[in-house]
């Protein structure tokens, strides 16, 4: 391998309505400033580098470019030469963001290349001979010298300890069976043989001794090679005692208290005979059985639900699906039998099978799939998968090795040969090594997998075992601290803290080392001052690192204790996953994917997204019950978007990343979203964290579910989607692209379940069984059509934007923590809505403050802002600022705040009671505001010349850019509301489809409806097929309330016509207002002839203001 990281890369992200071309900036060793130019997304790295040279040489000819390499700055990652630029993971996460793409020119000899295998290092054949011997050995265990087997007697039989030391199992259980099974392909061969009832007796220890021959009734040839013996173990309780492990839950029935499994036939097709010492492993729950050991058993084909009969079929006419490539594992896995005789049939429908694409080859890696050839096969139709990828689906691999029947397989060389051998040094290698070890605490294949991390270990290479060892060091310190501080109580937290970043700061002293999160991040040292906690329950850590390349920025981190992060790994991995399906289709919904990686049990590190506030941290900013008001994430994205041109842009990524995570936590069955969970980046990204609750496992209060809508959508989110208060087209766009998202993700259904039927094994506590597979399954409705899922998705997110319990559920959650300590820290704004804070000395003291006037703004709806005139010392002309009356009012509750004993002036009132005309209330405000202010700064110098203050008086950018001072007058095109006298308008959007005989119209959307009077209508829809005498061809949508951008998505049926009947009809299409105290009145319509519609397929359309009537 080349010794570095190289930079991943990725489908290049088709953004429509987007330049092309980005612009580059290169340090070269040399030059004072960096070199800057603009080039085109596509063009390969070696055009970039050719072009960077031409600065340094005059004549390219004598230079070697393949030398030369990019190198991100502050990461020890490098660009691919031969893919082009805008492929890489780095450059669209920069322009994802809008940041500076920065890059480095180096030589490779002056690279950091400290993991590559060195040629001493490759000493390759001896560690495979190593490696077979294990894999030898690891099926039929050796028996060791006779002391070591009586002191490793016990963990033989393995008898589950009491959780009482002192009372002996004997007395616990009275008598022990066995269940014998032969299993192969996860299903029992035949009836499970159960073993005599005996008791114990004692020798060196208490030992159970059945001396019984269990038969099972089939000749040897007959079996599958991949045959495995399982033996399980059951106790019966004593009645008599009172010391049952669990005896609060009164078992009755036997209990299972470990289980083993032995293949029949060893890798050199050998019947295993003779003595074994097979060590039993015990499940982390006891269960109860009627006699036989649960098993997983084939749980997609319980999802798929294939009959006995559709398997029968299936396999019949398996030589008519080879147009159908997908269909092989359903065909296999509807295999009557898998003996030695049906294998010849088996494996020549393999053969002759068309390659797989990789993803569906990995559904023959399943525990279904026991045949060593049918996976050896489906290994080298995965090899085709590009490294990039096959980091993606890492996790499934490192579970696969479970369902091999022995040590030494395909897919265990082709991971070590992938990886080790031929790959490449990126964040693989840690990731791989990482779940190596978190598979080291499984009960039953810790063993198996121990040996496979030894063989990675030796044949990785000694700089690249250096540096997990260094990651590995650096994970246990931090867990010593997170593990202290959470330990410890009150204002001893940070006192522990800093004394315990101390000690890791030491490990720096000896190391530089690369971040296990993202190892082309390299840390020099900790900044032991800004290391913090969050006040969670968790309290994880904040770890600030300084990066060790001086063009880096500083490293933060989170670092957890408690919380099983392998749950966290698997959601952002099947989220990644969703966004590479939509970027593949050209949706780019903008989503936020941030790494994560789990160290161990219960711990793990998860990268921080820079520029980021959590929801309540935002809506808290307007009191514990901001969860209730609309504005306040609007007005947060202002606030860091102060033009118009900025605030749209994080408007639009707002849109489409809210789209994409109501689509993935819907079909994950994400839970817990309180507003902790739900964080959104100051360029309108919003993304969700912290997954410890998936697929639909709800928290419940007493017998009710936590969560209550299908995803989280609330008022506020939808006024920032909509611009305003009222339902806009760019909500429609918001629906479009949800039920687009959905629709894409549906056509992969296969896949997802086949990811989460590989992880059933790996001990997550919310992923165990058939029906947390059906959850996803039932999410993803696979039976339906495009049209009738849209119809299912609008419905999904009219349900949940009108919850009430989801706000309810965020109001909760900000009473529970409710734990303000004042004023925000230095690194917060003080005031939400200014983003920096400002003091006397650096603005100059104020001599005159007073409301000058108010003023009517339509932006985004009709209120009334107060100018307040501002002159300072050293001043000629005053400045003016412009405050609303609840800036104010966040003023006032914060000084209250600041100064709890000090007698502040009186606030006006903001109730208003009785009906009053606005216009009355903002004059009365501003004399009010104006004694307020005056009072504030006739005050003592402590309160009227705190930071606070002049804060709130500082000139922000926004009021730069307001209109004049002697009033505002209505923008032309500030407010739909004025209707177009005389004129109908509006445009509806339809989808027009024909199948078995029956015409599908769906009504989706209509935009910018006229009323007379300029009310908002409540619009319908109503249709008819024309001719129509009697009128039997009326259909009608339901009623939308308060709109004049209606969404639908309802679907209007006629049933029984033919092609040739429709050409001859014309559809009426009519939009209606509902009014209960008067006619409903008429808004327009369009009038459609069928023979101008291809029926054959979907038409789906905008109809222009030239259909209207």
């Amino acid at each position: 391998n080349p010794g570095f990281v190289l930079s991943p890369v990725m489908l290049q992200r088709n953004i429509s309505r987007e330049n092309a071309s980005i612009k580059i900036s290169i340090e070269i060793e040399g030059f004072q400033q960096p070199v800057t130019f603009t080039c085109d997304v596509s063009s390969p790295v070696e055009l970039i580098i050719m072009q960077a040279l031409c600065w340094v040489h005059d004549d390219l000819n004598e230079v070697d470019i393949s030398s030369y390499i990019l190198k991100v700055c502050g990461q020890e990652e490098v660009l691919q030469n031969k893919h082009c630029v805008g492929s890489h993971e780095y450059i669209q996460n920069c322009r994802k963001w809008d940041a500076e793409i920065k890059l480095q020119l180096l030589t490779h000899s002056v690279v950091c290349r400290d993991l590559a295998r060195t040629n001493q290092q490759k000493a390759v054949d001896h560690v495979i001979k190593a490696v077979r011997k294990i894999c030898y050995a690891l099926d039929g265990v050796e028996t060791q010298a006779i002391t070591n087997s009586v002191k490793k007697l016990r963990r033989a039989v393995n008898l589950p300890q009491s959780k009482n030391p002192e009372v002996s199992m004997f007395i616990i259980y009275e008598k022990y069976y066995l269940v014998c099974s032969l299993t192969h392909n996860g299903k029992d061969l035949f009836k499970p043989v159960q073993s005599k009832k005996v008791g114990t007796y004692k020798n060196f220890f208490y030992l159970i001794k059945w001396d019984e021959l269990i038969i099972f009734p089939i000749q040897i040839s007959q079996l599958p090679l991949e045959s495995v013996l399982c033996l399980t173990l059951f106790g019966i309780l004593n009645q008599n005692s009172g010391s049952s492990p669990d005896s609060n839950k009164q078992r009755k029935g036997p209990e299972m208290l470990g289980q083993v499994s032995l293949p029949l036939f060893d890798f050199r097709r050998s019947l295993t005979c003779g003595t074994k010492l097979l060590h039993f492993w015990t499940s982390s729950h006891v269960t109860t059985a009627s006699g036989t050991a649960h098993k997983r058993g084939n749980l997609m084909e319980k999802i798929v639900l294939l009959s006995k009969e559709d398997k029968e079929f299936l396999w019949e006419k398996r030589h008519y699906c080879h147009g159908h490539t997908h269909s092989l594992p359903k065909i296999l896995a509807s295999a009557p039998h898998w003996d030695w005789t049906s294998l010849p049939e088996i494996y020549s429908l393999l053969q002759q099978w068309p390659p797989l694409p990789p993803l569906t080859a990995m559904e023959l890696l399943d525990s279904k799939f026991a045949d060593q050839e049918v996976r050896t096969t489906a290994v080298n139709w995965i090899e085709a998968m590009s490294d990039d990828e096959l980091t993606d689906f890492l996790p499934q691999f490192v579970q696969a090795l479970k369902y091999e029947t022995y040590l030494d397989n395909s897919l265990v060389r082709f991971i070590l040969g992938k990886y080790c051998f031929v790959g490449k040094t990126t964040n693989l290698n840690t990731c791989y090594f990482r779940l190596l070890k978190d598979t080291l605490h499984d009960a039953k294949f810790g063993v198996r997998y121990e040996h496979i991390l030894g063989a990675f270990l030796s044949v990785c290479g000694k700089g690249l075992r250096e540096e997990l060892e260094k990651q590995t060091r650096l994970v246990q310190l931090l867990g010593v601290v997170a593990e202290k501080v959470k330990q410890t109580s009150g204002s001893a937290r940070q006192v522990v803290l800093q004394s315990g970043m101390e000690r890791v700061q030491s490990f720096f002293m000896k190391n530089k080392c690369r971040l296990p999160l993202n190892p082309s991040l390299v840390a020099k040292e900790l900044n032991v001052k800004a290391c913090s906690f969050f006040n969670s329950n968790a309290l994880p850590l904040k770890v600030t690192l300084v990066n060790a390349d001086p063009l880096g920025e500083e490293i933060n981190v989170m670092f957890k204790v408690g919380e099983d992060l392998r749950q966290d790994m698997l959601a952002l991995q099947m989220i990644k996953i969703m966004d590479k399906i939509w970027l593949q289709e050209g949706l780019d919904l903008r989503m936020v994917i941030f790494k994560c990686l789990s160290t161990g049990k219960d711990r793990g590190l998860v990268e921080l997204v820079p520029a980021s506030d959590t929801l309540r941290k935002i809506q808290v900013e307007y009191g514990v019950t901001g969860s209730f008001k609309d504005k306040p994430l609007a007005e947060w994205l202002r606030k860091y978007n102060p033009t118009e041109e900025e605030y749209e842009k994080a408007s639009e990524n707002f849109i489409y990343s809210c789209a994409g995570c109501c689509v993935a936590t819907y079909v994950l069955g994400i839970c817990d979203r309180h507003n902790d969970n739900i964080m959104l980046r100051s360029t309108g990204h919003m993304f969700h964290i912290d997954f410890g609750k998936f697929l639909g496992h709800a928290q419940t209060f007493g017998s009710f579910k936590r969560d209550r809508a299908p995803f989280v959508l609330t008022s506020d989110m939808a006024y920032v989607i909509n611009g305003g208060e009222k339902p806009t087209i760019r909500f429609q766009l918001f629906v479009d692209l949800c039920c687009q998202a959905y629709n894409l993700i549906r056509k992969h259904a296969n896949l997802f379940l086949n990811l989460l039927s590989l992880m059933l094994s790996s001990g997550l506590p919310e992923l165990t069984g058939v029906q947390d597979l059906k959850y996803v399954q039932d999410a993803l409705q696979p039976q339906t059509t495009d049209a009738e899922a849209t119809i299912f998705f609008t419905r999904l997110i009219e349900s949940s934007l009108g919850s009430v319990a989801t706000k309810f559920n965020f109001f909760i959650h900000n009473l529970a923590q409710l734990r303000f300590s004042g004023l925000p820290s230095n690194d917060e704004p003080i005031l939400s809505f200014s983003p920096k804070t400002y003091s006397l000395r650096q603005d100059g003291r104020i001599k005159e403050v007073c409301v000058f006037t108010y003023q009517k703004r339509y932006n985004p709806d009709k209120h009334y802002i107060y100018v307040v005139r501002v002159l300072r010392e050293g001043q000629v002309e005053p400045t003016f600022v412009f405050r609303t009356f609840d800036e104010f009012q966040e003023l006032h509750n914060k000084l209250g705040i600041l100064f709890p004993l000090w007698k502040l002036p009186g606030f006006p009132n903001k109730m208003v009671l009785g009906r009053t005309h606005i216009k009355d209330v903002a004059a009365k405000r501003k004399v009010e505001l104006n004694s307020y202010i005056q009072s504030l700064m006739n005050s003592s110098a402590e309160v009227s010349e705190c930071d606070l203050v002049y804060t709130f008086f500082h000139p922000l950018l926004r009021d730069e850019k307001a209109e004049g001072i002697d009033g505002i007058s209505k923008p032309a095109d500030a407010s739909p509301s004025s209707p177009t006298s005389g004129k109908v308008g509006g445009e509806v959007k339809l989808s027009i489809s024909y199948r078995n005989g029956t015409l599908f119209i769906m009504v989706m959307h209509i935009k910018d409806l006229v009323t007379e009077d300029g009310a908002d209508p409540n619009p319908y829809v109503k249709t008819y097929l024309l001719p129509d005498i009697n009128k039997t061809s009326k259909r009608k949508t339901k009623i939308t309330r308060k709109t004049r951008n209606p969404t639908f998505n309802e679907m209007l049926v006629y049933s029984g016509y033919s092609k040739e009947t429709l050409k001859q009809k014309e559809l009426q299409l009519s939009v209606l207002s509902a009014e209960s105290l008067r006619e409903n009145f008429f808004l327009g319509g369009v009038m459609l002839s069928l023979k101008d519609f291809n029926l054959r397929k979907e038409t789906v359309n905008w109809m222009s203001r030239n259909h209207l009537f």
